[in-house]
């Protein structure tokens, strides 16, 4: 697959968004993935969009997904930004706003294992480690 250069507006919107975080996102962020071992990125684009959060290593998407993600109107684009980052090998892992604000160490829970998932279908060794 050819690597396009990211469109300036793209950079801009991706550096934004990280610095401007919705809440679940800022929890997710400092609470599990800021020191997580394997390392995660925020804000990262991949093609033509920006996904949450990135572990390349693992090839692994996290999304936090609010209301807006299921509004009619979006839906086909959510669709069609799915099938380009799955066909691209990504794996996501989506979480809803509620779970990260309700039930965080259920998401550190399942992160945890679809990591450790996601390493042995890539045959690669990791520790996953949570940093403090």
């Amino acid at each position: 697959m050819t690597k396009n250069k990211p469109t300036q507006t793209l950079v801009d919107r991706a550096r934004l968004m990280r610095k401007n975080p919705t809440p679940e996102e800022n929890k997710m962020w400092y609470i599990l993935l800021k020191n997580l071992k394997p390392r995660f990125f925020r804000q990262r684009i991949i093609g033509n969009y920006i996904v949450d959060f990135y572990c390349p290593k693992l090839k692994l998407i996290i999304e936090i997904d609010g209301e807006q993600h299921y509004l009619p109107e979006n839906q086909e684009y959510e669709q069609k930004r799915t099938q380009y980052l799955e066909k691209s090998g990504y794996k996501i892992l989506r979480f809803y706003n509620s779970d990260i604000n309700k039930e965080i160490r259920n998401v550190e829970y399942t992160l945890t294992g679809v990591c450790k998932e996601r390493a042995k279908e890539l045959n690669c060794d990791i520790e996953i480690v949570f940093t403090k």
